[in-house]
This record gives C-alpha cells, sequence and structure tokens, in this order.
C-alpha cells in the first residue's frame, strides 16, 4: 500500500514482471479511504483477486473492461467484412456492449479486466429486469426487457468470454450465466391477434389507405399506406416473418438480404363443387410463396390464402407506377419495394407504422400485439383448423420445441369454456 503527498486515500500497487508483449510496471488502483485498517482489508481484497487470476493461468494486465470490449467490437466487425454475420447482427452486440454491459459494469463498480470474477452476471438477469432498463434511450414504451431478451444478452456475454477473453488469456473460466427456459407466457411477448379484433385492424386500413382519405397529401403517402396495409394483410395469411417478405438491403455488400420478389409469388385458380348451380364453379385463388433466403437458412414454399391481397395490390402497384412515371415492375422487384429507391422499406417504417396504427385503434385492441403477432395469428389460426403441428412447422420455419408450445397454448385456451362451465363451481 502507499500513498501520495498531493493525495489523502490509500493506494494499492501491484507488480507485474517483464512477459512478452508487457513492460515490467505497476497495477495502481486507489482503495478510496483514508483509514488504514479498512484500506488494508481493501488491499488484500484487490490482491486476493490477482493472485487468483494469476493461479488460473490468466493475464493480469491493467486494461480496462472499456479497452476490451471495444476490441471485441472491432474484432466482430471482421466477421462482417468476410460476410460470416449481418451487418445488422453486428449492430445489435455494438449497441448492447456499448450501453447495456457498460452500464451493468458502472453499476457494480467495475472498470478493469482483472475486476471479473466468478460470480460477476450472478446478478445479471435482477439488474436488467429491475435497474438496468431504466437507461434505455427510448422515451415512449419503455418497460423491462422480457426474458428472451436477456437471454440472448447472456448469449452475447457468453460469446465474448469464449471467442475473446478466454483465447486471449484475459481469464480462464467463463462464469456460469442461468438462461431461463421460455414458458407460456413469454410467448404473450408477440401475441395472437383474435378473430374480430383483426378484423377491426383490417376494415381500418381499408379506409385509412383509400386516396381521400386524411392525411393522404401525396402519391407517396398513398403508395405507402397500401402497401403497408398489404403487407399486414399477406403477413397475417402466410405467417412468414416480416424480413422474409419485406426484405433487407446489405449496404457493405451492396446486395439484397432477403425479401418476396414477385417472381417468388405463384397464384394458382381454383374451382369448387357448388350444389346449387350442380357444377364446379370459380372459387377464391390460392397463392404459393417461395421463400428461398430464411432466418433458419432453410428456404420452403407457403401456399397461403393471400391470392386476393397480392393480386390487388399488384394492380394497385402497376397503376401508381403508370401514373407516376416509374417503369413497369419486373419479376425481380420486391412486392414490397420502395419504388423511390428500389430498395426495401426499413423495418422502422413498418414498426412506427403498427405502433400509430395500435393507438388509434387502442379501444378495441386487447393485446400488446407486435408485427410478429401476424405470425402468432397464423400458426394459432392453422392449429385451430386442425392443421398437423409437423406441417405448420415446415409452413413457418419454427421449431418443434416453439410450436409445441403454441400447441399447448392453444389448447389450454380451447379448454376455458369447459372448465367454466355454470354449475361446476365449487362455492
Amino acid at each position: 500500500m502507499v500513498r501520495f503527498d498531493h493525495r489523502p486515500t490509500w493506494y494499492f500497487r501491484f507488480y507485474l514482471p517483464a512477459s512478452a508483449g508487457q513492460r515490467r510496471g505497476y497495477i495502481k488502483r486507489s482503495l478510496k479511504t483514508q483509514d488504514r485498517n479498512e484500506a488494508e482489508r481493501r488491499a488484500y481484497e484487490e490482491w486476493r483477486k490477482l493472485k487468483t487470476l494469476q493461479e488460473d493461468g490468466g493475464t493480469v494486465t491493467s486494461k480496462n473492461l472499456q479497452e476490451v470490449m471495444d476490441d471485441w467490437i472491432d474484432a466482430s466487425w471482421q466477421r462482417v467484412v468476410t460476410g460470416e454475420i449481418q451487418e445488422g447482427t453486428w449492430k445489435s452486440k455494438n449497441l448492447f456492449f456499448k450501453n447495456q454491459l457498460r452500464l451493468f459494469f458502472q453499476a457494480k463498480g467495475l472498470k478493469r479486466i482483472t475486476d471479473l470474477q466468478v460470480d460477476t452476471f450472478d446478478d445479471y438477469r435482477y439488474w436488467r429486469m429491475t435497474e438496468g432498463w431504466k437507461y434505455s434511450k427510448k422515451t415512449n414504451g419503455r418497460r423491462p426487457p422480457t426474458d428472451g431478451t436477456v437471454n440472448s444478452e447472456i448469449g452475447l456475454i457468453n460469446e465474448w468470454f469464449n471467442n475473446h477473453l478466454i483465447p486471449k488469456g484475459y481469464v480462464r473460466r467463463k462464469p456460469k450465466i442461468r438462461t431461463k427456459t421460455l414458458d407460456q407466457d413469454d410467448l404473450a411477448a408477440n401475441p395472437p391477434i383474435p378473430l374480430k379484433e383483426w378484423e377491426k385492424i383490417w376494415r381500418w386500413m381499408e379506409s385509412w389507405s383509400e386516396s381521400d382519405a386524411k392525411g393522404v397529401n401525396r402519391p407517396q403517402v398513398h403508395y405507402w399506406r397500401n402497401c403497408f396495409r398489404h403487407y399486414l394483410l399477406v403477413a397475417y395469411n402466410s405467417g412468414a416473418r416480416p424480413t422474409e417478405l419485406v426484405g433487407r438491403f446489405n449496404k457493405r455488400q451492396e446486395q439484397l438480404d432477403r425479401g418476396l420478389t414477385w417472381g417468388d409469388v405463384e397464384i394458382q385458380p381454383r374451382t369448387r363443387w357448388s350444389p346449387k348451380a350442380n357444377q364446379e364453379i370459380e372459387d377464391k385463388p390460392v397463392s404459393i410463396l417461395d421463400i428461398r433466403k430464411t432466418k433458419t437458412g432453410v428456404p420452403r414454399e407457403v401456399p397461403c390464402l393471400a391470392a386476393t391481397h397480392l393480386i390487388r395490390w399488384k394492380k394497385f402497384v402497376d397503376d401508381w407506377r403508370s401514373q407516376n412515371g416509374f417503369p413497369p415492375v419486373q419479376s425481380t422487384d420486391l412486392v414490397f419495394v420502395n419504388p423511390g429507391t428500389g430498395k426495401p422499406f426499413s423495418y422502422t417504417c413498418f414498426s412506427r407504422t403498427w405502433d400509430q396504427i395500435r393507438k388509434q385503434l387502442a379501444d378495441s385492441l386487447t393485446g400488446h400485439y407486435t408485427l410478429y403477432s401476424t405470425r402468432s395469428s397464423y400458426v394459432t389460426n392453422q392449429l385451430e383448423e386442425g392443421i398437423p403441428s409437423d406441417y405448420v412447422c415446415k409452413l413457418t420455419g419454427h421449431a418443434y420445441e416453439v410450436m409445441k408450445r403454441h400447441y399447448e397454448r392453444m389448447q389450454m385456451r380451447n379448454l376455458i369454456p369447459e372448465v367454466t362451465k355454470i354449475g361446476r363451481a365449487h362455492v
């Protein structure tokens, strides 16, 4: 322990002999007290942490945590350049390390890599759910994260340890951070939209997207409202993920990543037998969506009842482009393209519009529905129609365990009338 003439508090110094890539020197830390007895106790704690790291074979370094996190983010960017991960994945990781994890370390008073201990992250979930979310820069609708979000963040911490801290020798062991098994309540993050409420939504959008609707003051607004309306109708009837329909543009590689094109859409006419007419009559056509680029990397074909919406949307697009000086649609064009750029609209455009619609219909909606609620709705509707869960897995690209939870949740809800019949109450 040392004390400097110009500083009243005690300091702890730990000698580092010269080694490969590091000159000899000291790790110096303030013990933040003027009391010698308390300083000795704190100095011993600091010495014990550093000795434990050395005994475990770790590298004792004076690097601060922010430096090490920045090194990891820089190394991760190289994977974007080589095409191993998407830029959006890197941005999410960068945001987590510069915000949530930095604030967690700050709250615990951790500054250097040697401050990381086996039990450092024991209370991460508790902190994130009770305090961490309050620091979010988002001012509208700020609320605690879901268990799924925290699980994803824990996955990023584990990746940091496995691929950077341990290989670099900063630590020898990865802390055990428990993830939470998602239960039925976690499905409520993207709850399915009940049919009656869905009818209110699509009927409202029908008038909202008219050329003479309030707020439609230029052709681009009219286009966007119809684009969003038909996107939501197709999403609800196909169960596709937002990015699988809308697409995403990789700016660095200057290429489209996912997205449904007109060439991926097949419309098949149908007929049905009419006892009244005593003959085959025309029925609603079926659309087959060839979703080639998916989240899981496994392409799939989705037959669905979105043909009527797609036919109407295609006619609108053809007329709108003709009237506003745009060239005709090509088979390689995205179905929900931004005509001004030829690229996808951003996900933010869709989420903001959906938020505005939910606010307009707040009195009519009972759940906090998200853009992914169309996917949950499709799954629920298919299962209630008696489609085997294995088939629904293939149609949506869902994992079996996720589908099982949907199925069990649906079954439980269907039992509500049976188990709550009048006369069965035991008072």
